[in-house]
């Protein structure tokens, strides 16, 4: 694992497995490696990226989250759902490629929160494809131009459903999923308005 630590720290790119499907990943301080992603996944600047932090106190550190939607993201997480969030000003994250809002997860992949916890910080992490082509949930889909430019590859297939994550848009009071994934926009709803009940009650 330390060779992974290294590789993030010295603003390279690393893919491993997650529980829905294969990240591209590199650490979200390093504003080079950022731009490296959107090159290599010929992917539009304007569409931005998403972060993976270890635990809610990272996630406490660069994104705003309302009292209420505090518990529901503690139900979920980790897990295969991200949260967009509006982003503090003062997260020191590259303000050329975040501003405004953030979307972030915690995954629910013994490798991937191996590598947060060792590493410390917040990680870039988007689906491992050319954008707009499907994204990969086995090590040997990994498109030949990514495999150019990954540092490390870690190789392991098992866990990954291949379904991406559910997308959850928490930045106004009205709680919409931008995206369905395994967890449903039924199941979202039912937990978040639990909870709404709840902290009236």
């Amino acid at each position: 694992m330390l060779n992974v630590i290294n590789a993030l720290n010295n603003g390279q790119l690393i893919c491993f497995p997650t529980e829905t499907v294969y990240a591209l990943s590199c650490n979200a301080n390093d504003a080079s490696a950022i731009d490296k992603i959107y090159k290599i996944k010929k992917r539009n600047k304007n569409k931005p990226l998403s972060v993976f932090v270890a635990n809610i106190e990272q996630l406490k550190e660069i994104a705003i989250i309302k009292e209420s939607y505090l518990a529901p993201i503690k139900y979920f997480s980790p897990g295969p759902i991200t949260f967009i969030l509006p982003l503090k000003e003062n997260s020191r994250l590259p303000k050329e490629f975040f501003q405004g809002t953030i979307g972030v997860r915690i995954p629910n992949h013994p490798i991937a929160l191996k590598i947060l916890n060792e590493f410390k910080n917040i990680m870039v992490a988007t689906s491992v494809n050319i954008s707009g082509e499907k994204s990969v949930s086995k090590a040997c889909d990994i498109p030949s131009d990514i495999k150019k430019e990954a540092s490390i590859i870690i190789d392991d297939d098992k866990l990954v459903m291949g379904v991406g994550s559910t997308i959850v848009d928490l930045t106004t009071d009205e709680i919409s999923v931008l995206r369905r994934g395994k967890i449903t926009e039924e199941n979202v709803k039912t937990v978040f308005d639990k909870y709404e009940k709840h902290n009236r009650a």
